[in-house]
């Protein structure tokens, strides 16, 4: 019985899927399936009942979650008592929108390892759908989100700053014709969304479901670069942070719908966990990310 397999245990107990945890591993579902077929014939036990792809914790399972749940929290403990001894090496884990990571986060890294040289980054696109498992499982430092609202009393959340979201489209679209353009006028349009950029796109799919607004089709792409170039060669409209492209409206490569009574505005908030050991290369990053938000606006 290996501690790996006691974590990778207590992350496929609390999602109840060996697929969702793989990914929050970042490793092959058989590695998962793995270790826990090692860790059921090291006990002589059964953990999970399997029924297809649904699982279910056997009464052995549910006391072994409760002594491994306490065992990583040992665990964080004693980096917790340690960590100022020793925080010059390892991995920063962070999950943020593609639209942030692209336009905050090179000059932040470019400053950080100036200081933490030998700390590496492990940065994802954000999946808010299940956040919040992730923050559980205990695989991840900190979390970015662009989105109207969130909440959850394990987790400590921070506003950093507003976030002004357009509908980007080619500078000749016919809705520009228009002087005066409402919701309403992206009946049967195509939409893209930036699929790496968590739940803000939530703000927009609620206004066309109140009006009963029905797009002719939307395409969601795992590029932020693709989605420009779609734009650029005027194949939809765009829903996006305003921020990602400055440059391509400043060169009019690109234009903003003037939506009549829409409220595009979000938050950018800052997310981690009450229980996480705050490194001093955690508390640095939290504090230039900041630090580069504020500039920004100054």
């Amino acid at each position: 019985m290996e501690f790996r397999e006691l974590k990778t245990f207590q992350v496929v107990a609390n999602l109840l899927s060996f697929n969702n945890a793989a990914n929050i591993l970042h490793l092959a579902q058989s590695t998962v399936s793995a270790q826990i077929r090692s860790l059921e014939n090291s006990l002589g036990k059964e953990l999970f009942h399997r029924a297809g792809r649904t699982i279910s914790l056997t009464p052995a399972g549910v006391k072994l979650l409760n002594y491994t749940q306490r065992l990583v929290n040992i665990e964080k403990e004693i980096l917790s008592a340690l960590g100022s001894l020793d925080d010059k090496y390892g991995n920063l884990t962070i999950k943020t929108p593609q639209s942030i990571s692209s336009y905050f986060l090179p000059e932040l890294i470019k400053e950080f390892q100036i200081i933490f040289p030998k700390i590496g980054f492990d940065i994802d696109w954000c999946t808010s759908f299940n956040l919040i498992d992730i923050f559980n499982s205990g695989t991840i430092d900190l979390a970015f989100l662009i989105t109207d609202s969130f909440i959850d009393k394990n987790l400590h959340v921070e506003e950093l700053t507003n976030i002004n979201l357009v509908l980007a489209v080619h500078p000749e679209d016919d809705l520009l014709k228009n002087k005066k353009i409402t919701i309403k006028d992206l009946n049967n349009k195509n939409l893209i969304f930036v699929k790496s950029d968590c739940n803000y796109k939530n703000i927009l799919q609620k206004m066309l479901l109140q009006s009963d607004v029905e797009p002719n089709k939307i395409i969601e792409i795992n590029s932020l670069d693709a989605v420009k170039r779609l734009l650029i060669m005027g194949n939809g409209i765009a829903f996006l942070p305003k921020i990602v492209i400055s440059d391509e409206l400043n060169k009019g490569l690109l234009k903003t719908l003037n939506i009549s009574r829409a409220n595009f505005n979000a938050k950018l908030i800052m997310i981690w966990s009450k229980e996480k050991h705050i490194s001093k290369p955690l508390h640095a990053f939290m504090m230039m990310i900041k630090k580069i938000i504020q500039d920004y606006h100054s």
